[in-house]
């Protein structure tokens, strides 16, 4: 039940961290301009701002479609108001825990798209468990580590899959 829990919680942000390589594959506005070539590399884009809300919030109203499942497997009640909010600070916990783990990766010397585990998987969790606090309040630790537990074994399957597809410029 732990497990699935957390891979439900997880869904909206798995779901947000590859919205913005779709739109770079769509080539949608700002999905080839980097937020900062000097501090986060090139591949760091301004559509991943309103790329990875936008799909953190579509699924979570997905989930929310799914009442059995989110009265038996989420961790906070999906049938709110405010649920909106949740999806875009999902989306943005994403973007920042990426744009941040971008940040020391190029202060530590290591080039764009280079690999750097556990950090490339884990750098959106972290951000969307911090971020989703003062929403949802705090899952736990045992459910955090289950979520990181996860993301380590499901993560690099959905990159490889992406990387496949081309909406990811590396398989990790």
């Amino acid at each position: 039940m732990l497990i699935l829990e957390s891979l439900w919680f997880l869904l909206p942000l798995i779901m947000a961290n590859q919205c913005p390589g779709f739109a770079a594959k769509l080539a949608l506005p700002g999905s080839h301009t980097p937020v900062s070539r000097k501090w986060l590399g090139k591949n760091k884009t301004i559509a991943a701002y309103y790329a990875a809300p936008f799909g953190a919030l579509c699924t979570l109203y997905v989930q929310r479609w799914i009442p059995l499942w989110s009265a038996k497997f989420g961790l906070f009640y999906y049938d709110r108001p405010d649920l909106w909010i949740i999806g875009i600070v999902l989306g943005v916990a994403v973007v920042i825990g990426d744009h941040a783990k971008s940040f020391i990766k190029r202060r530590i010397g290591k080039p764009p798209g280079a690999r750097w585990w556990p950090f490339d998987q884990l750098d959106f969790v972290v951000a969307g468990i911090i971020l989703s606090i003062p929403l949802v309040g705090w899952i736990g630790w045992q459910r955090a580590l289950t979520m990181c537990l996860c993301v380590l074994l499901v993560h690099p399957i959905g990159n490889r899959i992406g990387y496949r597809i081309g909406i990811r410029k590396s398989p990790w």
